[in-house]
Order: C-alpha cells, then sequence, then structure tokens
C-alpha cells in the first residue's frame, strides 16, 4: 500500500476519536480509562511476544510510566473537553502541541528552536487569544471545555517529548503496553477519586469505548509507527490540522454543530501557526543530548 494511502488512512483512523468519544455516555475519565485498557489488552500478546524474546527487560520501566501518566492526563481532559465543548473547538486547541512541544524539547532535551516555530508559535497564540476572547464574550458555555482541551493539549506535549525521550531503540511492544497499562491506572484513579468508579455505559457506549481502544489507539497509533519507517514525523505530523479541518465538517451533519463565523479567522492563524512549527527544519540537539525525534510523531492519538 503506498505512503499517501497509509497516511490517509492513518489521519481517518485518528480524527475518528472525537465524534466517537461523543458517543460514550460515561464520565470522561471512563472514556479515557477503556480506551487505553482496551489497547494495552489488544497489544498484550506482542508485548509478551518481545519480553520472551528480550526477558531482561523491565516489565514497567520508570520512563513510559512517567510517559504514561500524562497520556492518561491527556485522555481525561481531552475527553471532558469534548463533553463541554464544541468538536472543532476541542481538536483545534489540543491540536497545538507541535507549537508546545519544541520548547518542552527545549527544555527536556536540548533540542534547539528555529524562527519558524517561534513564528508559528507566535501565530498559534494569536489565533488562541481571537477565540478565547470571542468565547468569553459571545459563547462563554463553551469556555470551560476550550481552557480544559488547553490543558490536555499541555499534557500530551509532554507526553511525546517524554516519549521521545524515554523509548528504546527495541520492540515498541516493550514501550507502549507499559505506557497505555501506566495511562489506565492514572485514569482509573482519577475515575476512583473524581466519579465514584468507572462506568461501561449501555451497548452503544460499549460500542464506542470499544472502537475507541480499536480505531484511533490501536489502528492509528500503529500506522504512524509504521508510515515512520517510510517518511518523516513532519509528514506525519501534517495529519494534527487535516483532522481539525475534516472533525470541524463532520460535525455538522453528526451533531448539528456549525462554528460561527468569527472562529475562523483564530482557526486559521492556528492552523497557520501549527503547519510552520511542524514544517519548521530541526536543528540537531547538542552532542550527548540527541533525543530520539522518529520514536513518536506527534499526533492527537
Amino acid at each position: 500500500m503506498s505512503t499517501p494511502v497509509l497516511w490517509f488512512l492513518m489521519m481517518l483512523f485518528q480524527a475518528s476519536a472525537a465524534p466517537v468519544t461523543r458517543y460514550a455516555d460515561v464520565p470522561a475519565s471512563s472514556i479515557g480509562f477503556w480506551r487505553v485498557f482496551g489497547a494495552a489488552l489488544l497489544l498484550a500478546p506482542g508485548w509478551a511476544r518481545a519480553r520472551r524474546a528480550g526477558p531482561g527487560a523491565p516489565i514497567l520501566p520508570r520512563g513510559a510510566a512517567l510517559t504514561g501518566f500524562f497520556l492518561g492526563a491527556h485522555f481525561a481532559t481531552w475527553c471532558w473537553a469534548l463533553q463541554h465543548t464544541t468538536i472543532a473547538n476541542a481538536v483545534l486547541f489540543v491540536g497545538m502541541q507541535p507549537v508546545l512541544t519544541p520548547f518542552l524539547g527545549r527544555w527536556m532535551n536540548g533540542d534547539r528552536l528555529t524562527t519558524r516555530e517561534l513564528g508559528g508559535t507566535a501565530a498559534a497564540c494569536g489565533g488562541m487569544a481571537w477565540i478565547l476572547g470571542g468565547q468569553i464574550l459571545l459563547t462563554p458555555d463553551h469556555l470551560p471545555g476550550s481552557l480544559m482541551a488547553l490543558a490536555s493539549m499541555v499534557c500530551c506535549a509532554f507526553y511525546l517529548v517524554l516519549g521521545r525521550r524515554h523509548r528504546s531503540p527495541g520492540s515498541i511492544f516493550l514501550f507502549s503496553v507499559p505506557v497505555y497499562a501506566s495511562a489506565a491506572a492514572t485514569q482509573a484513579v482519577f475515575a476512583l477519586a473524581l466519579d465514584g468508579g468507572l462506568f461501561t455505559g449501555d451497548a452503544s457506549t460499549r460500542m464506542a469505548l470499544a472502537a475507541l481502544a480499536l480505531v484511533p489507539t490501536v489502528g492509528g497509533h500503529t500506522l504512524a509507527l509504521l508510515l515512520l519507517r517510510r517518511t518523516t514525523a513532519h509528514v506525519i505530523a501534517l495529519s494534527v490540522p487535516a483532522q481539525f479541518v475534516l472533525n470541524t465538517i463532520v460535525a455538522v451533519p453528526l451533531f448539528a454543530e456549525r462554528p460561527a463565523v468569527w472562529f475562523y479567522p483564530g482557526a486559521a492563524l492556528v492552523t497557520a501557526g501549527v503547519v510552520a512549527a511542524i514544517l519548521a527544519p530541526r536543528r540537531p540537539a547538542p552532542p550527548g543530548l540527541e533525543s530520539a525525534d522518529a520514536a513518536e510523531p506527534e499526533t492527537n492519538h
């Protein structure tokens, strides 16, 4: 199968997360828990085979546990955002993580910033301020969800940078399954503390939860890893603005969510800033601080 076709399928699989989440009628922490717990179960056979091939690997590496904590926080907060604002808002704001990851990479991995990354960040922040200002004045009921989506974006950026830093060159199963297990444990704590437990809902909700584990998490993530062998992480990361455009379109017939006219200028600025950050040429990190830039592509997961 050609690389463009695989990229398109990856983008579709990952973009399915937002609308499918809307069909899960349980608390956000439960949605996020079952999504990563299901993914861990689906990938467990691969993890077991990798463990047999390399028995010295730790069951739960410290880096995977920390990475999984931020992934769990990202999923829980993003699911809550999807329940309290429009899909366009939630996907746009969480999709800003490519403009934050260079700064985290600078701080944590020694990556060097480029002028284009700084310009992209300025444009994206300007668009974000435009949209948040409009919500404060015109649609204040959407503001909590948008702010939570921004918090989710920060958690996602930490997840990506930590994934690059701690991912070993061995089997992906030895890292991804512990990450998903840690993310599930994180959200189980959230569920018990905030919602009184984990819930599965009715039959349609259970179908949505199974689809979230299978399609965007296992399917989309696996295709992204496969594509890394054929193309660059920048090309894969272009799925972030593509998912925003697609989700904004499908939310109109599915949920009757049509963004107001004032939303589009801010969205255009954010999207332009994200694309600029993604396409910015990468400078090598200082010797001894190289990060595995190709280990985790920037996606919405």
